[in-house]
């Protein structure tokens, strides 16, 4: 699959995390894969350069914690019989059988039976009586339990494996999330969460789990087998939104997998389903995009396959003189004449009224949008005037090029020292850039919230693929 590549917004542009290092550092150790980063954050997607490994990405799953009150949890610990600092001797806590008791950092207590406490914490948590994103950690080696309610957590969903070392989540329950099941409701995510099907975990409590990497490890042979706690939900879930969308991605060299997710976010087809009614700075639309012949399964659930990228091409990879060499592509004339590749271009200029200070007293008098005469209007442009209406807008539908003026805006002015001229307003129009052109494709008037009338006009051009244009295929 060819795409065209241009601007386009990012797919992830809400689910970058960004290390607070220097850039200009030239640190290894930073910016390598960490084992911790394991299902967090995607292991392809990142920048080329300097802050290759400083940027990361979260993967498909990944969840940041938005925090949650931590009164209920010192509640239940002081109902689970947590002895209060204030209530023990100090000798007391060098006992090899106490354990202590950390909330968000703060050493909150001590209790004698740490095991119990942590097993009746997280059925608690699985029945959604404490919220779903709060952790529990137990440190056998430092005898501590820590409980983490705070913001900012990153951590992902896990199957809970019971003790029967089986999956908490049977086949009824898959049936019942896709509701195919008429005679029972259909399931959501929380009844997931509130049945005990599955569970937050953080990095602090992963390293506490036992995780099988598919559900059949589970019925294996292994020395592991009878230890899992928790199964991941899908193996791919280590990838984010770029990379998912790699067919085999597993076939790839790693680099060429990064370079993909960063090329993605360039790719050109329709960026949004409502992009006819937006007024956005600039937008490229691919006319003709298709669904891609070669598709993942993570393509269904972003909707890859509604708004597509690209087109699918016959790609032929031969020897032919020296036009193939490295990036190079000979592309048929026809085809391109016939469409291949087209696209439009929008731009949008705007501007508005304002309120213009004028005179020695300081009146405010407004600007207006009107069409500029020469006969009274000062620092008129070289541009064209005759395409505006009398409201000083161009109509849609009229083709405009380098210079045109577009939107028509006077000001009033004073007279100098209190001479007369012909002069009473200035010229405040906005021309089009000097080396572009196109058709007038709409035109929008409202209000500001102060009152003064705005405006947007965005131009259209139709674009074909030229010599210097980049193209990808896709999968490499």
């Amino acid at each position: 699959m060819l795409n065209r590549l241009t601007y386009a917004s990012s797919l992830s542009h809400l689910r970058r995390c960004n290390t607070p290092l220097a850039r200009t550092g030239k640190q290894a150790k930073p910016r390598q894969l960490h084992n911790t980063h394991w299902g967090m954050v995607c292991p392809a997607e990142t920048p080329e350069g300097q802050a290759v490994g400083l940027v990361k990405n979260l993967a498909l799953m990944a969840y940041i914690t938005t925090g949650t009150a931590q009164a209920p949890i010192l509640e239940f610990l002081e109902e689970f019989s947590t002895e209060n600092l204030t209530d023990i001797l100090p000798s007391v806590i060098a006992e090899p059988t106490t354990c202590k008791i950390f909330v968000n950092g703060n050493w909150v207590g001590i209790h004698r039976d740490p095991k119990e406490l942590v097993n009746t914490f997280r059925s608690l948590r699985r029945m959604i009586d404490i919220d779903a994103e709060v952790s529990i950690v137990r440190d056998i080696p430092e005898a501590e339990v820590r409980i983490y309610t705070d913001a900012g957590r990153i951590c992902r969903p896990l199957f809970v494996v019971d003790e029967n070392q089986q999956l908490a989540i049977k086949k009824h329950h898959i049936y019942q999330l896709q509701g195919v099941l008429e005679d029972q409701k259909k399931l959501t995510w929380t009844d997931l969460l509130m049945e005990g099907l599955v569970e937050y975990i953080d990095t602090e409590e992963e390293e506490t789990t036992m995780i099988a990497m598919e559900p059949k490890d589970l019925d294996s042979d292994d020395s592991y087998s009878s230890t899992y706690t928790h199964c991941e939900i899908h193996p791919s879930m280590i990838l984010g939104i770029c990379a998912s969308i790699i067919p085999f991605p597993d076939h790839n060299q790693s680099p060429r997998n990064t370079y993909q997710s960063a090329m993605g976010k360039q790719a050109m087809g329709i960026y949004a389903s409502n992009f006819q009614v937006r007024m956005d700075t600039m937008a490229h639309v691919l006319h003709y995009p298709q669904k891609p012949l070669c598709t993942t399964r993570a393509m269904e659930f972003l909707h890859f396959r509604e708004l597509p990228s690209g087109v699918n091409c016959v790609v032929a990879i031969m020897i032919y003189t020296g036009y193939n060499q490295e990036d190079s592509l000979i592309m048929n004339q026809s085809a391109i004449d016939r469409g291949l590749f087209r696209s439009s271009y929008y731009r949008c200029y705007n501007d508005q009224e304002k309120a213009s200070s004028v005179g020695t007293i300081g009146s405010l008098t407004a600007e207006k949008f009107e069409k500029p005469m020469f006969d009274n209007c000062r620092g008129m442009k070289h541009g064209e005037y005759g395409k505006l209406d009398d409201d000083g807008l161009v109509a849609p539908g009229t083709r405009v090029s380098g210079d045109d003026i577009l939107i028509g805006k006077t000001a009033p002015m004073d007279a100098a020292g209190g001479a007369a001229t012909r002069y009473t307003k200035r010229d405040c129009s906005t021309a089009m850039k000097a080396n572009e052109n196109g058709i007038v494709d709409n035109v929008m008037i409202s209000t500001t919230k102060e009152g003064y009338r705005f405006t947007k006009v965005r131009i259209r051009n139709v674009r074909v693929p030229q010599i210097g244009d980049k193209f990808v295929s896709f999968p490499f």
